[in-house]
This record gives C-alpha cells, sequence and structure tokens, in this order.
C-alpha cells in the first residue's frame, strides 16, 4: 500500500508538470501569468521603496534636536561598538546563546545603519535583531532554569508566539512606540530569568546587571530629558548595556559546560 507522503509526492509532481504544461500549451495564458506577476513584483517593490523613508517617528534625542533629520552622527559610530563586544570576549558554545550573540553581532550594524539614515528598513535591522537576540536569550536561560519541565517546554512556546507577533505588528505600524513597548517587556523578562537562573545556581551578576542599568538610564533619561547634553545618553546604551548583557551570557554559558545537569541539554 502507499504511503501518504509517497501520494503527496506524487500528487505534488504531477500538478507541477500540468502548470508548466499549460503555461507552455497556451502561450497567451503564459504572457498573461508571466505579466501579471511582473506586475506584483513591480508593486511590492514600489511599496518597499515608498516606505523606505524617514517620515515615521522616531524615538531619539539625537534626531529631535535635527527636526526628525538624518544622520544621526554620534548614535550611528558608537553602534558598532554593539558588534565589536562578541569578537572581542568570544562567541558562546551553548547554541541558543551562540544565537543571541551572533544577533547581537549583527544588531551593531544594523543600528549603525539605521541611526545613519533613519529609514524603514534600518529600523526593522535594528529592532528585529534586538528582539531576536533577548528571545534567544531568554529561550537558554528558561532552559537552564526549568531543566526538561513541563514548564520550560510552555514558557518556550510563549516566547516564541510573543516574537511572532512582534515581527508580524511590527512591520505594520510606522512608529517607534510599539518597539519600545515590546522591548521594555523582553528585556524585563530577560532580567527576571537571569536573576532567577543567578540565585539558583549562584551565578555573580549584580557587576554586570549594573553597568546595563547604567546604560539603560542613559537612554531613557537622555529621551525624556532631550537636550544638547542629554542626547549622548543612547551613546551610553551603546557602549555600556552590551558589555554587561554579553558578559553575562558568557557567565551563564560557562555555567552550562560546567553543571553535569545541564549539559544534556542541547536546544
Amino acid at each position: 500500500m502507499m504511503r501518504s507522503g509517497s501520494l503527496c509526492t506524487i500528487l505534488l509532481l504531477v500538478a507541477g508538470m500540468s502548470g508548466f504544461g499549460w503555461l507552455f500549451t497556451f502561450p497567451d495564458h503564459r504572457e498573461s501569468v508571466i505579466n501579471h506577476t511582473v506586475t506584483i513584483t513591480n508593486n511590492l517593490v514600489s511599496s518597499v521603496t515608498q516606505n523606505d523613508d524617514t517620515r515615521f517617528k522616531h524615538n531619539f534625542c539625537e534626531s529631535t534636536l535635527q527636526d526628525n533629520a538624518s544622520p544621526e552622527v554620534w548614535n550611528s559610530a558608537t553602534s558598532f561598538a554593539v558588534s565589536i563586544v562578541p569578537f572581542v570576549y568570544g562567541f558562546p558554545k551553548y547554541r541558543v546563546l551562540h544565537n543571541a550573540a551572533r544577533m547581537l553581532a549583527f544588531n551593531g550594524f544594523a543600528s549603525a545603519y539605521y541611526h545613519y539614515y533613519l529609514t524603514w528598513f534600518g529600523k526593522q535591522a535594528n529592532e528585529v535583531s534586538l528582539i531576536l537576540a533577548n528571545y534567544f536569550g531568554i529561550w537558554g536561560l528558561t532552559n537552564m532554569y526549568y531543566q526538561r519541565s513541563a514548564r520550560r517546554n510552555n514558557l518556550n512556546r510563549y516566547n516564541t508566539l510573543f516574537m511572532y507577533a512582534f515581527l508580524i505588528s511590527n512591520t505594520l505600524v510606522k512608529h517607534d512606540i510599539l518597539f519600545s513597548s515590546i522591548f521594555g517587556i523582553y528585556v524585563g523578562g530577560t532580567l527576571l530569568m537571569i536573576i532567577q537562573v543567578s540565585w539558583k545556581y549562584d551565578v555573580p551578576c549584580v557587576k554586570n546587571l549594573t553597568v546595563s542599568t547604567i546604560g539603560a538610564l542613559g537612554w531613557i533619561l537622555s529621551e525624556y530629558y532631550c537636550n544638547e547634553y542629554t542626547m549622548f545618553g543612547h551613546v551610553i546604551w551603546h557602549i555600556l548595556f552590551p558589555v554587561g548583557f554579553y558578559k553575562l551570557i558568557l557567565e551563564f554559558d560557562k555555567l552550562k559546560h560546567r553543571l553535569p545537569v545541564l549539559q544534556s541539554i542541547n536546544e
């Protein structure tokens, strides 16, 4: 008896061959389909190009002082510090935390592009990579704290659903307030897991958390009290937050490979 998988494969092949046969048998229809496909593609490209502008609102003091105009020279230049950190300290061995480090390394370049050009594409690259860095960070910490319990699997599912909800919604709303709220929730979740894992396995975290917190406060204060002096608060964020956050990642990576109970967790 033929397996369902084999049957599906045969049906897909027949459908595909029939489609190609239909195109080449009826040239008029073929030309219509091709023209229609080209039109759709051009419309999509045009939509992306038209949306890639600086008219949406940015929540950065440096551009606020420039009437929302690019470039943000200081914010852009210091963004590269975010990418440099993983290469200076080395990448984690634990796969999930390694992915978080890779997202952090990519984010520096994306952030530099965004702050310099203030485009929609740059905004997406910057914000998505930041969310993914936190997504993988929470995933790894959840695995380490709950190990192989059912609660671990449920929390990872919620984490994944939340991440996909952000990816969908963030591309539809041209306003940074959505990202700020979601990123705040993600950072809060990451902070909670950092504290829980640190307490459970006696991992030193106060020093690195303090460094990251100072960076975060610099950004927050620069937006609430924006002037030519406080605008450098985002610069402080670019330098201090990734250092503290990344050194914590490395501490947990060492913990993962030091404790036998955690060495069997590979995802």
